[in-house]
Protein backbone atom coordinates (compact mmCIF):
# COMPACT_ATOMS: atom_id res chain seq x y z
CA UNK A 1 0.00 0.00 0.00
CA UNK A 2 1.98 2.79 -1.26
CA UNK A 3 1.51 5.75 0.02
CA UNK A 4 2.75 9.40 -1.41
CA UNK A 5 2.81 11.85 1.17
CA UNK A 6 4.01 9.81 4.29
CA UNK A 7 3.73 13.04 6.64
CA UNK A 8 -0.39 13.14 6.12
CA UNK A 9 -0.69 9.22 6.40
CA UNK A 10 -2.61 7.96 9.27
CA UNK A 11 -2.18 3.81 9.76
CA UNK A 12 -3.62 1.86 12.31
CA UNK A 13 -0.64 0.06 13.58
CA UNK A 14 -1.81 -3.35 12.48
CA UNK A 15 -1.22 -1.87 8.93
CA UNK A 16 2.24 -0.99 9.93
CA UNK A 17 4.03 -4.38 10.91
CA UNK A 18 2.41 -5.55 7.21
CA UNK A 19 4.54 -2.81 5.64
CA UNK A 20 7.01 -2.90 6.99
CA UNK A 21 7.04 -6.92 6.31
CA UNK A 22 5.82 -6.26 2.55
CA UNK A 23 7.34 -3.06 1.68
CA UNK A 24 10.17 -2.74 4.28
CA UNK A 25 11.93 0.58 1.90
CA UNK A 26 8.15 2.26 2.22
CA UNK A 27 8.15 1.40 5.50
CA UNK A 28 11.99 2.79 6.52
CA UNK A 29 10.64 5.76 4.25
CA UNK A 30 8.02 6.24 6.46
CA UNK A 31 9.55 5.83 9.67
CA UNK A 32 12.35 8.38 8.44
CA UNK A 33 9.72 11.22 8.20
CA UNK A 34 7.75 9.74 11.41
CA UNK A 35 11.30 10.04 13.10
CA UNK A 36 11.52 14.22 11.70
CA UNK A 37 7.84 14.70 12.62
CA UNK A 38 8.37 13.40 16.36
CA UNK A 39 11.75 15.20 16.73
CA UNK A 40 10.57 18.83 15.20
CA UNK A 41 7.39 17.83 17.60
CA UNK A 42 9.89 17.46 20.74
CA UNK A 43 11.52 20.46 19.50
CA UNK A 44 8.37 22.24 19.63
CA UNK A 45 7.10 20.50 22.78
CA UNK A 46 10.61 21.42 24.59
CA UNK A 47 10.13 25.18 23.51
CA UNK A 48 6.42 25.08 24.60
CA UNK A 49 7.50 23.69 27.55
CA UNK A 50 10.16 26.74 28.36
CA UNK A 51 7.26 28.96 27.76
CA UNK A 52 5.34 27.01 29.77
CA UNK A 53 7.98 27.55 32.75
CA UNK A 54 8.22 30.70 32.09
CA UNK A 55 4.68 31.53 32.24
CA UNK A 56 4.17 29.07 35.71
CA UNK A 57 7.59 31.22 37.06
CA UNK A 58 5.18 34.53 35.65
CA UNK A 59 2.11 33.30 37.40
CA UNK A 60 4.08 32.43 41.17
CA UNK A 61 5.34 35.46 40.73
CA UNK A 62 2.05 37.11 40.15
CA UNK A 63 0.69 34.72 42.81
CA UNK A 64 3.30 36.14 45.21
CA UNK A 65 2.43 39.81 44.16
CA UNK A 66 -1.48 38.98 44.52
CA UNK A 67 -0.73 37.34 47.58
CA UNK A 68 0.67 40.34 48.72
CA UNK A 69 -1.67 42.75 47.53
CA UNK A 70 -4.31 40.35 48.69
CA UNK A 71 -2.71 40.78 52.45
CA UNK A 72 -2.82 44.72 52.00
CA UNK A 73 -6.06 44.82 50.60
CA UNK A 74 -7.47 42.91 53.68
CA UNK A 75 -5.53 45.26 55.78
CA UNK A 76 -7.19 48.12 54.20
CA UNK A 77 -10.77 46.24 54.13
CA UNK A 78 -9.96 45.60 57.96
CA UNK A 79 -9.31 49.45 57.96
CA UNK A 80 -12.00 50.73 56.34
CA UNK A 81 -14.21 48.65 58.63
CA UNK A 82 -12.89 50.88 61.40
CA UNK A 83 -13.13 53.33 59.70
CA UNK A 84 -17.20 52.77 58.38
CA UNK A 85 -17.58 51.91 62.10
CA UNK A 86 -15.98 55.37 63.55
CA UNK A 87 -17.50 57.06 60.58
CA UNK A 88 -21.54 55.18 61.59
CA UNK A 89 -20.04 56.09 65.26
CA UNK A 90 -19.49 59.62 63.86
CA UNK A 91 -22.90 59.66 61.94
CA UNK A 92 -25.15 58.81 64.74
CA UNK A 93 -23.82 61.73 66.83
CA UNK A 94 -23.94 64.24 63.85
CA UNK A 95 -27.85 62.94 63.81
CA UNK A 96 -28.35 63.68 67.77
CA UNK A 97 -26.16 67.04 67.18
CA UNK A 98 -28.52 68.14 63.53
CA UNK A 99 -31.83 66.98 66.04
CA UNK A 100 -30.21 69.15 68.76
CA UNK A 101 -29.74 71.72 66.38
CA UNK A 102 -33.11 71.09 64.95
CA UNK A 103 -34.27 72.03 68.31
CA UNK A 104 -32.16 74.82 68.98
CA UNK A 105 -33.59 76.72 65.55
CA UNK A 106 -36.99 75.77 66.42
CA UNK A 107 -36.46 77.73 70.19
CA UNK A 108 -34.25 80.41 68.13
CA UNK A 109 -37.30 81.40 65.66
CA UNK A 110 -39.63 81.31 68.85
CA UNK A 111 -36.98 83.83 70.51
CA UNK A 112 -36.75 85.39 66.84
CA UNK A 113 -40.13 86.40 66.59
CA UNK A 114 -40.21 86.92 69.94
CA UNK A 115 -37.76 89.69 69.90
CA UNK A 116 -39.42 91.04 66.35
CA UNK A 117 -42.39 91.64 68.39
CA UNK A 118 -40.64 93.47 70.97
CA UNK A 119 -38.28 95.63 68.35
CA UNK A 120 -41.27 96.86 67.68
CA UNK A 121 -43.12 97.62 70.61
CA UNK A 122 -39.89 99.66 71.30
CA UNK A 123 -39.98 101.04 68.04
CA UNK A 124 -43.59 102.31 69.04
CA UNK A 125 -41.96 103.72 72.34
CA UNK A 126 -39.09 104.77 70.59
CA UNK A 127 -41.79 107.09 68.97
CA UNK A 128 -43.59 108.02 71.83
CA UNK A 129 -40.14 109.05 73.77
CA UNK A 130 -38.93 111.16 70.44
CA UNK A 131 -42.07 113.09 70.72
CA UNK A 132 -42.15 113.02 75.02
CA UNK A 133 -38.60 114.51 74.63
CA UNK A 134 -39.38 117.19 72.01
CA UNK A 135 -42.39 118.37 74.36
CA UNK A 136 -39.26 118.08 77.46
CA UNK A 137 -36.74 120.24 75.08
CA UNK A 138 -39.47 123.02 74.86
CA UNK A 139 -40.49 122.75 78.34
CA UNK A 140 -36.68 122.94 79.04
CA UNK A 141 -36.38 126.01 76.50
CA UNK A 142 -39.14 127.67 78.35
CA UNK A 143 -38.00 127.05 81.97
CA UNK A 144 -34.38 127.97 81.04
CA UNK A 145 -35.88 131.59 79.30
CA UNK A 146 -37.92 131.79 82.65
CA UNK A 147 -34.83 130.76 84.87
CA UNK A 148 -33.27 133.52 82.95
CA UNK A 149 -35.81 135.99 83.78
CA UNK A 150 -35.80 134.72 87.35
CA UNK A 151 -31.73 135.21 87.44
CA UNK A 152 -32.35 138.26 86.42
CA UNK A 153 -35.38 139.04 88.48
CA UNK A 154 -32.99 137.53 91.40
CA UNK A 155 -29.92 139.89 91.03
CA UNK A 156 -32.10 142.92 90.70
CA UNK A 157 -34.18 141.66 93.53
CA UNK A 158 -30.49 141.32 95.40
CA UNK A 159 -29.24 144.57 94.31
CA UNK A 160 -32.62 146.23 95.97
CA UNK A 161 -31.97 144.55 98.93
CA UNK A 162 -28.64 145.65 99.07
CA UNK A 163 -29.38 148.72 98.70
CA UNK A 164 -32.20 148.37 101.26
CA UNK A 165 -30.11 146.74 103.42
CA UNK A 166 -27.49 149.46 102.92
CA UNK A 167 -29.74 151.96 103.62
CA UNK A 168 -31.21 150.59 106.82
CA UNK A 169 -27.68 150.19 108.14
CA UNK A 170 -27.20 153.85 106.95
CA UNK A 171 -30.17 155.01 108.59
CA UNK A 172 -28.98 153.50 111.48
CA UNK A 173 -25.54 154.58 111.80
CA UNK A 174 -27.58 158.13 111.27
CA UNK A 175 -29.12 157.45 114.94
CA UNK A 176 -25.60 157.51 116.22
CA UNK A 177 -24.72 160.71 115.05
CA UNK A 178 -22.14 162.75 117.09
CA UNK A 179 -21.71 166.70 117.12
CA UNK A 180 -18.21 166.36 115.82
CA UNK A 181 -15.72 169.18 116.05
CA UNK A 182 -12.34 169.71 114.75
CA UNK A 183 -8.86 169.56 117.12
CA UNK A 184 -7.51 173.22 115.58
CA UNK A 185 -4.28 172.71 117.67
CA UNK A 186 -3.32 169.39 115.79
CA UNK A 187 -4.31 171.41 112.15
CA UNK A 188 -1.46 171.48 109.73
CA UNK A 189 -0.19 175.12 109.19
CA UNK A 190 -2.11 175.17 105.74
CA UNK A 191 -5.48 173.94 106.97
CA UNK A 192 -7.84 177.31 108.22
CA UNK A 193 -9.98 175.79 111.19
CA UNK A 194 -13.57 178.03 111.17
CA UNK A 195 -14.87 179.20 114.16
CA UNK A 196 -17.22 176.93 114.59
CA UNK A 197 -14.85 174.42 114.33
CA UNK A 198 -16.39 172.14 111.71
CA UNK A 199 -15.11 173.32 108.72
CA UNK A 200 -11.57 173.34 107.44
CA UNK A 201 -10.15 174.95 104.36
CA UNK A 202 -6.90 174.35 102.28
CA UNK A 203 -4.96 177.39 102.16
CA UNK A 204 -2.46 178.38 99.78
CA UNK A 205 -0.09 179.62 102.21
CA UNK A 206 1.31 178.17 105.77
CA UNK A 207 -0.97 180.33 108.34
CA UNK A 208 1.06 181.25 111.86
CA UNK A 209 0.23 179.11 114.11
CA UNK A 210 1.92 178.04 117.69
CA UNK A 211 3.75 175.41 118.28
CA UNK A 212 2.37 172.05 119.12
CA UNK A 213 3.88 168.86 119.24
CA UNK A 214 0.41 167.07 117.86
CA UNK A 215 0.51 169.49 115.43
CA UNK A 216 0.97 167.76 111.85
CA UNK A 217 4.03 169.02 109.83
CA UNK A 218 3.70 167.83 106.63
CA UNK A 219 0.66 166.11 105.79
CA UNK A 220 -2.16 168.17 105.28
CA UNK A 221 -4.37 166.66 108.08
CA UNK A 222 -6.53 167.42 111.63
CA UNK A 223 -7.83 165.43 113.71
CA UNK A 224 -11.28 165.69 115.88
CA UNK A 225 -11.44 167.32 119.12
CA UNK A 226 -13.21 164.57 121.03
CA UNK A 227 -11.60 160.73 121.13
CA UNK A 228 -13.74 156.94 121.15
CA UNK A 229 -12.76 154.14 123.17
CA UNK A 230 -16.34 152.61 123.19
CA UNK A 231 -20.06 153.23 121.42
CA UNK A 232 -21.15 153.79 118.19
CA UNK A 233 -20.88 156.68 116.63
CA UNK A 234 -21.23 158.81 113.23
CA UNK A 235 -20.76 161.86 111.71
CA UNK A 236 -20.63 162.90 107.61
CA UNK A 237 -18.43 165.02 106.11
CA UNK A 238 -19.10 167.01 102.80
CA UNK A 239 -16.54 166.55 100.16
CA UNK A 240 -18.17 167.79 96.75
CA UNK A 241 -15.35 170.61 96.52
CA UNK A 242 -12.24 168.65 96.92
CA UNK A 243 -10.40 166.01 94.39
CA UNK A 244 -8.04 165.11 97.13
CA UNK A 245 -9.15 163.95 100.25
CA UNK A 246 -8.70 161.50 102.78
CA UNK A 247 -11.46 160.81 106.16
CA UNK A 248 -11.75 157.88 108.76
CA UNK A 249 -10.21 157.36 112.31
CA UNK A 250 -6.52 157.45 113.82
CA UNK A 251 -4.89 156.29 116.66
CA UNK A 252 -3.75 159.10 119.35
CA UNK A 253 -0.32 157.70 119.06
CA UNK A 254 -0.07 158.21 115.44
CA UNK A 255 3.09 159.78 113.65
CA UNK A 256 2.82 163.51 113.98
CA UNK A 257 5.66 164.85 111.69
CA UNK A 258 6.87 164.09 108.55
CA UNK A 259 5.19 162.17 106.25
CA UNK A 260 2.50 159.99 106.81
CA UNK A 261 1.70 156.10 105.65
CA UNK A 262 -1.82 155.64 105.82
CA UNK A 263 -2.47 152.05 106.96
CA UNK A 264 -4.06 150.28 109.66
CA UNK A 265 -0.68 148.86 110.88
CA UNK A 266 0.29 152.94 111.50
CA UNK A 267 -2.91 153.49 113.27
CA UNK A 268 -5.18 154.69 110.44
CA UNK A 269 -8.46 153.59 109.39
CA UNK A 270 -9.03 155.30 106.03
CA UNK A 271 -11.05 155.89 102.72
CA UNK A 272 -10.18 158.43 100.24
CA UNK A 273 -10.10 160.37 96.91
CA UNK A 274 -7.05 160.87 94.76
CA UNK A 275 -7.69 162.26 90.96
CA UNK A 276 -10.86 159.81 89.93
CA UNK A 277 -9.89 157.20 92.01
CA UNK A 278 -11.30 156.10 95.23
CA UNK A 279 -9.27 153.91 97.31
CA UNK A 280 -9.45 152.39 100.95
CA UNK A 281 -6.33 152.68 102.84
CA UNK A 282 -5.55 148.84 103.56
CA UNK A 283 -1.96 147.30 103.22
CA UNK A 284 -2.05 147.50 99.85
CA UNK A 285 -4.90 149.92 98.91
CA UNK A 286 -7.89 148.53 97.94
CA UNK A 287 -9.81 150.30 94.61
CA UNK A 288 -13.56 151.22 96.06
CA UNK A 289 -15.61 151.04 92.99
CA UNK A 290 -18.54 154.01 93.25
CA UNK A 291 -21.24 154.05 91.10
CA UNK A 292 -22.09 157.76 91.91
CA UNK A 293 -19.77 160.73 92.80
CA UNK A 294 -20.60 161.08 96.32
CA UNK A 295 -20.82 165.30 97.97
CA UNK A 296 -20.89 163.52 101.22
CA UNK A 297 -19.28 160.89 103.13
CA UNK A 298 -20.78 158.92 106.05
CA UNK A 299 -18.49 157.77 108.76
CA UNK A 300 -19.38 154.78 111.29
CA UNK A 301 -17.50 153.64 114.30
CA UNK A 302 -18.44 150.93 115.97
CA UNK A 303 -15.44 150.47 118.36
CA UNK A 304 -17.13 146.70 120.04
CA UNK A 305 -17.11 145.20 116.78
CA UNK A 306 -14.16 147.09 115.74
CA UNK A 307 -15.38 148.19 112.65
CA UNK A 308 -15.21 151.27 110.64
CA UNK A 309 -17.78 151.49 107.79
CA UNK A 310 -17.96 154.63 105.02
CA UNK A 311 -21.29 155.74 103.15
CA UNK A 312 -22.04 157.23 100.16
CA UNK A 313 -24.31 159.91 101.13
CA UNK A 314 -25.28 161.01 97.82
CA UNK A 315 -26.99 157.00 96.95
CA UNK A 316 -27.05 155.89 100.86
CA UNK A 317 -24.63 153.21 99.53
CA UNK A 318 -21.63 151.14 101.49
CA UNK A 319 -18.70 151.99 100.16
CA UNK A 320 -15.90 150.27 102.27
CA UNK A 321 -16.03 148.38 105.83
CA UNK A 322 -12.93 147.86 107.75
CA UNK A 323 -13.45 144.30 110.11
CA UNK A 324 -11.24 143.45 113.45
CA UNK A 325 -10.06 146.65 113.72
CA UNK A 326 -7.18 146.74 116.52
CA UNK A 327 -7.56 149.87 117.85
CA UNK A 328 -6.24 149.50 121.05
CA UNK A 329 -7.13 152.77 122.75
CA UNK A 330 -8.98 155.61 121.76
CA UNK A 331 -9.19 156.65 118.22
CA UNK A 332 -10.14 159.99 116.82
CA UNK A 333 -11.57 161.51 113.94
CA UNK A 334 -9.59 161.69 110.97
CA UNK A 335 -9.32 164.75 108.32
CA UNK A 336 -6.73 164.98 105.21
CA UNK A 337 -7.68 167.36 102.39
CA UNK A 338 -4.91 168.11 100.22
CA UNK A 339 -6.66 170.10 97.40
CA UNK A 340 -5.60 173.42 97.83
CA UNK A 341 -7.64 176.46 98.12
CA UNK A 342 -11.20 174.11 98.57
CA UNK A 343 -12.99 173.20 101.58
CA UNK A 344 -14.71 170.06 103.79
CA UNK A 345 -17.27 170.59 105.90
CA UNK A 346 -18.53 168.71 108.94
CA UNK A 347 -22.38 168.54 108.19
CA UNK A 348 -25.04 169.10 110.99
CA UNK A 349 -27.65 165.97 110.39
CA UNK A 350 -30.01 167.84 112.45
CA UNK A 351 -30.69 170.69 110.94
CA UNK A 352 -31.28 168.85 107.85
CA UNK A 353 -33.78 166.85 109.40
Amino acid sequence: MPVDNPDKCTVPAFQWLTLMVQEPKVANTWYMHIHKALETQNGELCRLKGQLEEKNKALETQNGELCRLKGQLEEKNKALETQNGELCRLKGQLEEKNKALETQNGELCRLKGQLEEKNKALETQSGELCRLKGQLEEKNKALETQNGELCRLKGQLEEKNKALETQNEWRKARNETDDITLDAGTAHPNLSIAGDKKSLKHEAQPQQVSYNPERFDSTVCVLGSEGFSSGKHYWEVDVRSSTDWDLGVARKSIQRQGKLSLSPKEGFWALGLSGRDYWAKTDPWTRVIVQKKPKKIGVYLSYKEGQVTFFNVTDMSLLFTFNDCSFSGAVYPFFKNSHKETAMKICSIKEEE
